[in-house]
């Protein structure tokens, strides 16, 4: 062996791949067509290779010329095989006329191969024999060329038209091993033309390689995958034959041809094979860091997301910065956590064009098994169509398990949130339900002390008043003010009582109550604060059914209770009260009392029903207190509005009480 045999490595290694593809696609050429076809263009390719070979050993000259004659006797058919290969990778029926020409002619050109109008004989170069390529042999190399273009041209045309990634990514390798391949080879044609350098051809193992790799052991998946593994073994290999024809150079300039073979083999391999030793896994991290980039990123994606998760308290939250993460990672538009059932809830799974999913956009699915919340993840087709690698679909995996965590500990959290607001609401109930019991008791003892105080002047003044109206003979005026004192009397009587029925909480009997006739009271009460004041007072009374059920004094309470706010609220300068009355729908009695007077902010409007609070300097906070138990009392609702500087409204509402005619 010697220094030029060293040449026959690269054709070598090409002849021994394309021929275990060739096995492999012939055995798997029952399952699909282009398996087949792809296994001939194989075998092709392996005999163009031993051809070359065997033209680096070989000293005869004829003996050279024969070899490459039989070579030529199959490879004509390499023509119309390229694109037969083509259509069917791409699934295209046209060209079939084209296809039969192209068959036909490299038939007829098999018995020209052994002329010397197709190869006129050898050249010796430096590498060893090469074939002389003959004038039939150009019009052979223009018919290959121009089939590779236009396979290379339906290639792209398919690329930019498939919509499933998986043929799209078949088309991929096909265009980047085929046209790469077929480009390589024809740079042969120089060298067969007389020009003196290495025959590109001779590497064609390396996209061949990755086509055959995709197809038959990984059925296509990513290119980046198998480029990683691919280029590590290529360039450990190429970086061993380098290093050993550098220490086979040195040892035969050192010592000449004194030295043996199969020593000088000896002593080139063991300083070869240590140098691999020390620098394999820094090559295939170099390797890996230039091919997988993208992979490792996502990869550091997807760790730190399948982790993040755990900490956040929010399902929604969860899902959306989840959802964000993937579609930015993988370059995809449709990303969705849908719920479904347990039973829904199984492995890892690619979709294909029989899934109703697939027509949606969607390409994998990825379950997330939560007890409380049973999902599916569901990625849509990457912008690059490139597939999902089984890498990325088992971090996806485990980034669906910790999703199931984070939903169940999500839905656990809120739960505890819901019970300790829960709680803390009952807590506030509870606790203003002491402060109001609290708050009544103190009304009582107040109830009960005035009770006492007012009672007996009351009962004094009453009982005069009864002596003499019933000896006044003429029912005059003055008559008519001693009944009205009376009748006041007996209300201030009904109205300490209301007070202390109040505090206790004690029902009274109610009657039909005239709430015209309740207001009226309230006015003539209060007469003497407004009669000097500039004050308007506006009643419209449009409810044709004013009748309430109730306490004629407690309502008439009530009322007295707004007027005199309402005038206290309007001050010296004075201005408009305004009282109207209406039935609503639902037999509803509606009584609003209104005055422009200097309103209230947010804060007094929200206490303003609070036993105790009052913005008086002299007040006891008691009236609007009161005022809102009486109308509770009489099954009413009260409602403020007011702004500060803008006046404030009070509306009440009453069931309407329906007079029998």
């Amino acid at each position: 062996m010697n220094l030029v045999s060293l040449h026959s490595i690269p054709p070598f290694i090409s002849s021994v791949l394309l021929f275990l593809f060739f096995l492999v696609g012939l055995f798997k050429g029952k399952e699909r067509k282009e398996n087949l076809l792809f296994s001939l263009v194989c075998l092709l390719g392996f005999f163009l290779n031993l051809d070359k070979t065997l033209l680096t050993f070989v000293e005869d000259e004829k003996l050279a010329l024969k070899i490459s004659r039989i070579d030529h006797l199959f490879l004509v058919f390499i023509i119309p095989l390229y694109l037969h290969f083509t259509l069917a990778i791409t699934g295209k029926k046209e060209f079939k006329t084209l296809l039969k020409v192209l068959y036909a002619l490299s038939l007829l050109m098999v018995p020209l191969t052994q002329t010397d109008y197709y190869l006129e004989g050898v050249r010796r170069f430096f590498f060893g024999f090469f074939a002389k390529a003959g004038p039939l042999f150009y019009f052979f190399a223009t018919l290959s060329g121009l089939s590779v273009l236009l396979s290379i041209f339906i290639l792209v045309r398919a690329l930019k038209s498939e919509k499933s990634a998986l043929r799209r990514t078949k088309i991929k390798y096909v265009i980047l091993s085929v046209g790469v391949a077929a480009f390589i080879n024809h740079f042969d044609i120089l060298v067969m033309s007389g020009f003196n350098f290495y025959p590109f051809g001779n590497f064609v193992f390396l996209p061949m390689a990755l086509l055959g790799y995709a197809i038959y052991r990984h059925d296509i998946l990513e290119w980046k995958i198998f480029l990683n593994r691919g280029l590590q073994f290529f360039v450990l290999l190429l970086f061993s034959a380098g290093v050993y024809l550098a220490f086979l150079t040195i040892f035969e300039n050192l010592f000449g041809k004194n030295l043996s073979i199969y020593v000088s083999s000896f002593f080139t391999f063991v300083p070869t094979l240590a140098l691999i030793l020390v620098f394999s896994e820094r090559i295939r991290e170099w390797v890996k860091s230039i091919t997988l980039r993208d992979q490792m990123v996502k990869r550091k994606v997807l760790k730190d997301l399948s982790f993040s998760v755990l900490k956040i308290e929010s399902a929604q939250e969860l899902k959306d910065i989840v959802l964000k993460e993937l579609k930015e990672t993988f370059g995809i538009e449709r990303c969705l956590i849908v719920s479904c059932e347990k039973r829904d809830v199984q492995p890892p799974k690619l979709l294909d064009e029989k899934d109703p999913l697939w027509n949606k956009g969607y390409r994998l699915s990825i379950s997330i098994p939560s007890s409380n919340s049973p999902s599916l993840l569901l990625l849509g087709e990457k912008r690059d169509m490139s597939l999902y690698t089984e890498e990325e679909i088992e971090l996806l995996s485990i980034l669906g398990n910790n999703l199931a965590l984070a939903m169940d500990n999500a839905y656990i959290y809120k739960k505890l949130k819901d019970f300790t607001e829960s709680l803390e609401r009952m807590v506030e109930e509870r606790t203003r339900a002491l402060i109001r019991s609290e708050s009544l008791a103190a009304v009582g003892r107040l109830a009960a002390g005035v009770a006492h105080e007012l009672n007996n002047p009351l009962a004094s003044v009453m009982s005069t008043l009864e002596y003499h109206l019933g000896h006044i003979e003429e029912k005059g005026a003055l008559y008519e003010d001693l009944e009205f004192c009376l009748r006041e009397l007996k209300r201030a009587e009904g109205i300490v009582r209301s007070l202390l029925s109040t505090a206790r909480q004690k029902d009274e009997e109610k009657r039909p109550v005239d709430i015209h006739m309740a207001i009226e009271d309230a006015l003539r009460i209060l007469y003497n604060e407004y009669k000097r004041k500039p004050v308007i007072i506006e009643k419209f009374y449009r409810a044709s059914s004013p009748y309430v059920l109730g306490v004629q004094g407690r309502l008439c309470q009530v009322f007295v209770n707004l007027i005199k706010n309402g005038l206290e609220a309007l001050g010296e300068e004075g201005g408009i009260l305004r009282i109207v009355t209406e039935n609503l729908e639902d037999r509803v009695l509606r009584v609003t009392v209104e005055d422009n007077g200097m309103g209230m902010d947010e804060e007094t409007k929200a206490n303003l029903f609070k036993p105790f609070f009052t913005t008086k300097h002299q007040g006891v906070g008691l009236g609007l207190y009161i005022t809102y138990e009486i109308i509770r009392d009489h099954s009413g609702e009260i409602e403020v509005e007011s702004k500060k500087g803008k006046g404030t409204l009070f509306i009440l509402s009453f069931p309407a009480y329906q007079q029998l005619s």
